[in-house]
């Protein structure tokens, strides 16, 4: 079997097929994502940190997040600001803001020591939450040559393996 990528080269795929592809691969990606969500929220919430998980499908270990952090995105506001906030020793003539100044731990401080007001020129950069990792992951056709690794994947994406959605209308079992 040619790859999208192979046939799309080849020329041997129409635009409406393209198309009609196109719309399924997003609504897969979207089933996708719901699942990757789902799944990275329950793993991290019961791995603990250091701890992976091997599968024949690919390793899954956890990975710790970290706080935000204050950081310089234009100096020379951060300077001229640290200057009409009298911490004259911490810029240098042209008010910029000497290296030490710009760590993350003296923004802190000087953040404190100002009650909270936010220097110019600075930002909070978010932090990241604690996630998991994946790795080792097969190729997808190594996945579809493995017939458990198919029903799975049929299974995260809502197909029962007949090419028909598991959700049967009422009417149907009748």
């Amino acid at each position: 079997m040619n790859s999208i990528k192979e046939l799309v080269a080849d020329g041997e795929i129409t635009p409406i097929e393209a198309a009609q592809q196109l719309a399924l691969v997003t609504a897969m990606l979207r089933q996708l994502k719901d699942s990757e969500t789902a799944l990275r929220g329950y793993l991290t919430d019961h791995l603990d940190p250091k701890e992976h998980l091997t599968t024949a499908l690919g390793v899954v270990s956890y990975k710790r997040g970290s706080e935000a952090k204050w950081r310089v995105k234009d100096p020379v506001a951060y300077g001229q600001w640290l200057a009409r906030n009298y911490e004259m020793e911490s810029v240098e003539q042209i008010f910029y803001p000497v290296e030490v100044i710009t760590k993350p731990d003296a923004i802190e401080k000087l953040v404190r020591d100002h009650l909270g007001e936010q220097p110019d020129g600075v930002e909070l950069s978010g932090g990241r939450a604690d996630s998991v990792a994946t790795s080792k992951v097969k190729t997808w056709s190594e996945v579809m040559a493995d017939l458990t690794a198919q029903r799975q994947a049929g299974a995260l994406l809502g197909i029962d393996g007949s090419g028909k959605n598991e959700e049967v209308s009422e009417w149907d079992r009748i």
